[in-house]
């Protein structure tokens, strides 16, 4: 006989639960049934062939009770009952034995209700406690279910924790990483030199915008001149290097400070071809425009809302450094003396230099200098550098004359010079050799043996 239980692997009350659960006919199983019929016809049909067609009346224990024990205690209460009920018919139906002259009425009736007595008994019985059974059974499937369920739930929630830690794990490192580099990069312009901020720039642009081609534009003279492109392949990329002020793209740019954008429209007529962002490089302190910074390449992922306002971030960014720049520039050509104050600076003894050959050709006597020229400064560190000029400043003070200047002549304080007002190139080839004892003897000992060279040449006039 079959088992009714569910399979192992099914959850109550789920599809595949339903579709593989018992079969029933008026609240009874289908085996069961199936099962009750095939044995009756099998016993009666042996009581009929090889019996006494009693019914096995008499017979201890009784067959019939095969069916009611093994329904009621398989599939429940219901179906030994069934069972009982049936068994009842087929022993009794059309078989009830005679009445004996010694049996009164109710023990007559014992006798032929003994046994459906004593089935349906059993049955109700032993199908209850079945029943019980069924139930703690589904109850207990109920709780595994459940807690399956639970399990389920909790692992896939750890996985998406999981996976969302690692995320911003991954996140947290790569804006560290981010941040670093680009602090790195805002270093590389923090300077007070345009060359060394234009330098920069190509690390801070990488590291904000990440772009495969970009390239920097300065002003000049109503022209936008290109000082720096990266990722520019020369064969196949035709980008213009200029554009002048007749261009749309520099009066749009330059002219309304406008960023341009090739996802407008609008913006991509104006461009031509030339490039993916477009924008002015404006000095947030001053207002002023210096250049134009301009992105030809960029990943289509890399290009949204975020990456347009960081493109204008930058450029106002880079804008400010390089204005900057050229405002100290501007202020350091008009300064008196270098930064020490041991020298002249460059601007000023140019211009001086200048206007003593104008005069000594009216006046009639030569201006001459003499150019001093270490080696090796670049691997010194700038308080020896200092050092270096001071030391040429006191050996100027100490052994020439009041009217001779020395000056720092621009290259980072790496070359000075020696202005000689009045003094002829024979005398002034004198004054180098004098000028170079001194200058070693007021060099401190550890930099006497330093490679210094001394050209002596005259001004020219203008």
């Amino acid at each position: 006989m079959s088992d009714s239980t569910l399979e192992p692997g099914l959850n109550p009350g789920s599809p595949a639960a339903a579709q593989a659960g018992p079969r029933r006919v008026l609240g009874l199983r289908r085996v069961a049934l199936v099962e009750l019929a095939l044995f009756f016809l099998v016993a009666l049909g042996l009581d009929a062939a090889v019996g006494a067609g009693l019914r096995f009346d008499g017979v201890q224990p009784h067959p019939f009770w095969i069916p009611v024990l093994l329904l009621a205690i398989q599939y429940g209460t219901n179906e030994g009952v069934l069972a009982a009920v049936v068994a009842s018919l087929a022993l009794r139906v059309g078989n009830l034995p005679e009445q004996l002259i010694s049996q009164d009425f109710y023990q007559y009736l014992f006798t032929i209700s003994r046994e459906p007595i004593l089935w349906l008994v059993a049955a109700v019985m032993f199908g209850e406690l079945r029943m019980r059974q069924i139930r703690e059974r589904d109850e207990l499937r109920a709780h595994l279910d459940l807690a399956r369920r639970e399990s389920d739930a909790i692992t896939r929630s750890y996985r998406q924790l999981k996976s969302v830690k690692e995320s911003l794990e991954t996140r947290v490192a790569g804006q560290l990483r981010t941040v670093f580099t680009l602090y790195q990069a805002a270093r590389a312009i923090d300077k007070l030199d345009e060359g060394e901020v234009v330098l920069g720039v190509a690390d801070l642009v990488r590291s904000v915008m990440r772009p495969e081609k970009f390239s920097l534009f300065l002003l000049n003279n109503d022209v936008l001149e290109s000082v720096t492109n990266e990722g520019w392949d020369d064969e196949d990329d035709s980008y213009a290097r200029w554009f002048d002020h007749s261009s749309q793209l520099f009066e749009t740019v330059v002219g309304r400070q406008r960023i341009l954008c090739v996802a407008r429209a609008e913006d991509e007529r104006i461009l031509k071809g030339e490039g993916v962002l477009a924008g002015p490089l404006v000095s947030d302190d001053t207002g002023e425009v210096v250049g134009m910074l301009k992105i030809e390449s960029l990943g289509f992922l890399d290009l949204g809302v975020n990456s347009l306002e960081n493109f204008r971030i930058l450029c106002e960014w880079i804008g400010t450094a390089l204005a900057k720049a050229r405002q100290f520039r501007e202020l350091n050509e008009q300064r008196l003396y270098s930064g020490d104050g041991s020298l002249y600076s460059s601007g000023f003894i140019d211009r001086q230099a200048i206007f003593l050959a104008n005069l000594g050709r009216r006046l009639g006597f030569e201006t001459t200098t003499v150019t001093i020229r270490p080696q090796g400064l670049s691997r010194l560190s700038a308080d020896r550098r200092a050092e270096v000029a001071a030391a040429i400043g006191r050996a100027v003070r100490q052994g020439l004359r009041d009217t001779d200047m020395a000056c720092d002549v621009g290259q980072h304080g790496m070359v000075f010079g020696v202005v000689l007002p009045g003094t002829p190139m024979d005398r002034a080839q004198l004054v180098s050799e004098r000028l170079e004892a001194s200058v070693r003897k007021a060099l401190p000992a550890d930099l006497a043996d330093l490679p210094i060279s001394f050209t002596a040449q005259k001004v020219g006039a203008e």
